[in-house]
This record gives structure tokens, C-alpha cells and sequence, in this order.
């Protein structure tokens, strides 16, 4: 269980108990992961579940959910829009079906995903479908490399290692969704882009605060201001303001992504030998 406030305590057990008991989809395992097991939830982070199921969720299964889900879950971002969910932790839950044969097939889809940057769309009647998207491998890399078991089998009794390539490929393949949505959300795009760099470089997946400080070092003074500015904002030390800034975050995240698509290129057909610096708190790619 996640330390944070009684109220975000309340409804992540909430959320555990409806998982266990009513098991949506034939639940087989509840993993935490995230933030909440690797290095401390800051102000803003998701509190992150990895969901397996045996079946894909039924309509009922969905919306029931759903609700539980709007009713604990929120974020400081919605304080206007959404006031009655404004004071919340974030809850990103994901459920992916691995069927009746273990392990787990690798692909970047999923059955259903919930997270606050869907709240309005749910609002507006939007149901959660099953969705092909880029980052769940990136997602289930993460869940593998650190995560509590809250209910079910081991996580790797289920899904087997992804291979290195496989992650760097999934990385790289995040890039462009990630650059066209950047305006509005700065600080998460300029920090993921960092991870994929180090993940794509050097085999790593480190946590957001790791991977900005390992591309802040290699940055000239002007654009290294970005970086820190966003990782301040993120440790929840400063509050980060972006207003006139799109514009040069849009540029250094371009390059970034751009290094990382070389690195990857690099790489293809054979991991070159690094002899990369240590990044605390890092799982390794072997």
C-alpha cells in the first residue's frame, strides 16, 4: 500500500478490495508498481497497478469499475474543472488479458486503462474499449523490473522478460504521440523523453528525477534549464510554470527524441559494449 494521505490510503483500498473480490475479467494477479515501489511517490506521481486477467472485461465489469475508479481517483490539475476530484491522488490502472496459457504474449495492447487524463472524456459518456497502444510494453518492462504483489501468482510466473531490443524498440516507438502532445503537459514530456534517451543509451529504465539528472549533466547551460526546471516541478520544490516556454521545451524535446532514434539505429542487429556511469536506483537491460 502506497504511503500517502487517509483519503488516497481509503480508496486505493477500496480499489484493491473491488479488484479482489469482484475479480473483472477473471482477475489472476494485482501488481503495484511505479513510483510507489521504487524510490517514493512525489507530489504529482500516478499511483500505478498493473492488472492480468483471464478474459476481456465485460460491459458491466467496465462501467462498474469505472465509477469506483471517478470516485477515488483524481488530480490537483482538475481542482477547476473537476473540484470534487481536485485534492486526489492520480490512479493510472491498467488490465491486460493473458489468457488461459501463460506467458503473457508481448504486444502494445490493452484491454483497459484508466487514467485522470480520461476524465473528461469519460464525463462526456466515453466508455474504456480495449486499445492498441505504444507505451504498454515500455508499462510492463517497469511492472517487471519493480513492483509488490497485491493479489495472485508472481508477476514473472506470468509474463515472461521482455527482450532488450524489444524495450529500446518500444521506447523509440513512444516518441512521436509523446512530442504531438507536449503543449499542456511540458514537464511529464521533457521527463519521459529523458527516460527513453537513458533507456534507448544505455539499457536502463530508471524513475523520471533519475533520468533527468543523467541528461541535465550532458546539456548546454541554456538548455539544461528546461530539464531542471521540469525536474524541480516533479521533486514538487518549486511550482513550475511553462507559459512562453512550449516553444523551447518543443525543441529540446525534438532533439532528445532525436538522439534517442540514432542511439537506436546504432544498435540495430547489435547492442554496442557501453561503459555507461551508474544511475541510482536503475534496473539493468541485459
Amino acid at each position: 500500500m502506497p504511503r500517502d494521505s487517509d483519503a488516497t490510503t481509503v480508496g486505493f483500498e477500496r480499489l484493491v478490495d473491488h479488484l479482489r473480490s469482484r475479480r473483472p475479467g477473471d482477475t489472476v494477479g494485482i501488481y503495484l508498481y511505479g513510483s510507489a515501489v521504487a524510490g517514493g511517490l512525489r507530489p504529482d506521481s500516478d499511483i500505478d497497478l498493473l492488472v492480468l486477467a483471464r478474459r476481456s472485461l465485460s460491459t458491466a465489469e467496465r462501467e462498474s469499475l469505472t465509477r469506483l475508479l471517478l470516485s477515488v481517483s483524481g488530480w490537483r490539475g482538475h481542482r477547476t474543472t473537476f473540484p470534487e476530484a481536485g485534492d486526489r491522488r492520480p490512479i493510472e490502472l491498467t488490465i491486460l488479458v493473458v489468457g488461459a496459457d501463460h506467458p503473457w504474449v508481448p504486444q502494445p495492447h490493452y484491454d483497459y486503462q484508466y487514467g485522470e487524463w480520461l476524465r473528461a472524456n469519460i464525463s462526456a459518456g466515453h466508455m474504456l474499449r480495449p486499445a492498441d497502444e505504444s507505451d504498454i510494453l515500455l508499462l510492463v518492462a517497469t511492472a517487471l523490473d519493480c513492483h509488490r504483489v497485491l493479489y495472485g501468482p508472481a508477476l514473472t510466473e506470468i509474463v515472461a522478460p521482455l527482450a532488450p531490443e524489444t524495450i529500446r524498440d518500444a521506447a523509440v516507438a513512444v516518441l512521436p504521440d509523446l512530442l504531438d502532445g507536449l503543449a499542456g503537459d511540458e514537464r511529464n514530456a521533457l521527463l519521459t523523453v529523458a527516460r527513453i534517451v537513458v533507456t534507448v543509451e544505455t539499457g536502463r529504465i530508471v524513475s523520471k528525477d533519475a533520468a533527468a539528472r543523467y541528461i541535465a549533466e550532458q546539456l548546454s547551460d541554456a538548455d539544461r534549464g528546461p530539464i531542471e526546471l521540469a525536474l524541480a516541478g516533479y521533486l514538487g520544490t518549486v511550482d513550475d510554470e511553462w507559459s512562453g516556454r512550449t516553444a523551447q521545451v518543443h525543441d529540446l524535446a525534438s532533439r532528445l527524441a532525436a538522439r534517442a532514434r540514432r542511439g537506436r539505429l546504432v544498435q540495430m542487429g547489435d547492442v554496442v559494449e557501453r561503459d555507461d556511469p551508474p544511475i541510482e536506483g536503475d534496473g539493468i537491460l541485459t
